[in-house]
Parts: structure tokens; sequence; C-alpha cells
């Protein structure tokens, strides 16, 4: 069945972090391993995916159709779960193909999915009916899972992240966002203040994005929510010296594996916001979502 794959979640550890600077700031850190719950199938895309199966299989639909950049976590995730739950599964990727391919489309195409390239023009209309309309005359019939898992099946999967937690042990929730995805569906839950550390430029977009799926869907949030967007590094998929420098330096205290996209960024913008004093009060105690996607690391060596 196609839920299977999804269904039965492991435990998730939450893993204190202990450093100077946060001791310093007088703040609490811990991490949510959700890159833990499965060697590919990870973070937030577990959860981004669940129902998008199940919704897949209740309408009679054998094949998937998403979209993706050349290193796209989602794309990859998704080849491994339609291939695990018995679907076919096409990815429509930015841009030409690499040849050869990078190994995210190589282990998708190993995965058996079906890749197409698609010039930037087309792909900026991935929404467009027209656009979905052509792919299905050229593809088949498929279930649509929008770039990043972004639609309501999306949003209702990230809604049970919060269940992973004790909310009574922290007063924030910190998470990288890329679609805003994950932070519209937490903000239906949880009873914690959630920040999302936005990865893409764009000042006011992702808390935009965030309202539009909210109202879009009639839901109702259950806690106050943020966005930051001063620690996109330079915008998507872009890594400063001073975040790999703190990301190889983070890894080797810790422990815990981090790549440039997402988790990171996060971790960079909580010890940044920890130094300045004046933004989280003191013995405040934080909660990292670490949303996985270590797979894209490859792609910066």
């Amino acid at each position: 069945m196609a839920s299977d794959l999804l269904r039965d979640l492991p435990d998730i550890p939450i893993q204190p972090v202990d450093d100077p600077v946060l001791a310093t700031a007088g703040i609490s850190l811990s991490v949510l391993r959700l890159d833990l719950i499965h060697p590919v199938i990870s973070g937030n895309k577990w959860f981004k995916l669940k129902y998008n199966l199940a919704r897949a299989r209740e309408t009679g639909q054998d094949s998937l159709l998403t979209f993706g950049g050349p290193w796209s976590n989602h794309l990859h995730a998704l080849a491994f779960a339609g291939a695990e739950c018995g679907f076919r599964t096409t990815g429509i990727v930015r841009g030409e193909l690499p040849d050869p391919l990078n190994a995210c489309l190589q282990d998708a195409r190993n995965a058996g999915m079906h890749l197409s390239g698609l010039t930037r023009y087309d792909y900026a209309r991935r929404h467009d009916p027209a656009l979905i309309a052509s792919l299905e005359e050229l593809h088949g019939p498929f279930h649509l899972v929008p770039e990043g898992g972004a639609n309501i099946e999306g949003v209702r999967g990230s809604a049970e992240i919060t269940a992973l937690y004790p909310e009574a042990g922290f007063d924030l929730v910190c998470l990288a966002c890329g679609t805003g995805t994950t932070l519209a569906g937490m903000a239906t839950t949880s009873k914690v203040p959630l920040m999302g550390f936005q990865v893409l430029k764009g000042a006011g977009y992702l808390a935009g994005a965030v309202r539009g799926m909210l109202s879009t869907h009639g839901l109702a949030e259950s806690c106050p929510w943020s966005v930051n967007d001063a620690f996109h590094c330079g915008g998507y998929a872009c890594a400063s010296p001073e975040l790999m420098r703190f990301l190889t330096e983070f890894q080797a205290r810790h422990g815990i594996p981090l790549e440039p996209v997402y988790s990171a960024k996060l971790l960079y913008g909580i010890f940044a916001l920890a130094k300045k004093r004046d933004i989280f009060p003191q013995k405040s105690r934080i909660l990292a979502i670490h949303g996985g996607g270590l797979q894209g690391l490859r792609g910066y060596f």
C-alpha cells in the first residue's frame, strides 16, 4: 500500500546541544533529529509525502509527477518513496539535465524515476494549468506533487511534526523554510511559538506564502509564528564562507551532520541571534527542527 512506507514512524531523538556560545547567552538548544527517520526519505520530506502518496492511491493513480531543481531533496525523496510504494514517478527538472547526471539525479533515475528537463522559462510556469495539462498529455495521468510538496497534503503531514516534541519543554521552535509548507502545517497544531528561517532571498515573501496557504485551505493558526529572512546567505543553495565554516565547526563539535541549503542556515541563524543577546530572552529553551536533506551536501564538495 502507498501509505505503508510512511506510516510507521521510528523513535526520533531530541539531541541537546551543549555549546559555550549558547551557555554565555543563557540559552538552551536541542535538535529534533528528523534526519534520522529514513536513510533517504528523511526530515520534513517524510511528512510532506505521507498524505500525497495516500491521496494518489485513494484516487486510483499509479503515477506521481513532481518538480525540482538539479539537487532537489524533494525530488530525490519522492523517487525513492514512489519506488518503494509501487508508483511510477516523473521528475520535471529545472533547466537542462546535466550530462552526466549529478549524484542526486542519478539516484533518482536508479530508483526508476523518469527525468525530463524543462527550460527555466517554462519551469516558472509550473503552477500554470496549461503547462500541467501539456505534461499530462506527454506523460499520461498522474497525481501532481508540487515542488517541495507544497499542497494541502504536504501541510497536513507537516502538522504532525509537533507531536514529536513535548510542548512544555520549549519556549520556541525554529525551522528552516523554503516553500513555507512545513511552517504552515506546524502553525496549525503547535502550542509553542514558531520561527521560520527563510533560505531564499526576498523580504516578506515567505510570510506571505504561509498566510496564503493557511487562508486558501481555511486553516486556523494555533500559535504565534514569525519568519526571519536575514540568514539566506546569498539566496537558495548559496553558501557563504562563514556559513561553511560554521557547518564544519558545528559538525565537529556536536556530531550532528548539516547541509548548507537548510539545516546549516537554521543553526547559523540561531547562533547569530543568540550572540545579539536581545532577541531570545534569558533562559530560553529552543528546539531546532533538523529537516534532513543531507544528500544535497554532495553538491558542495
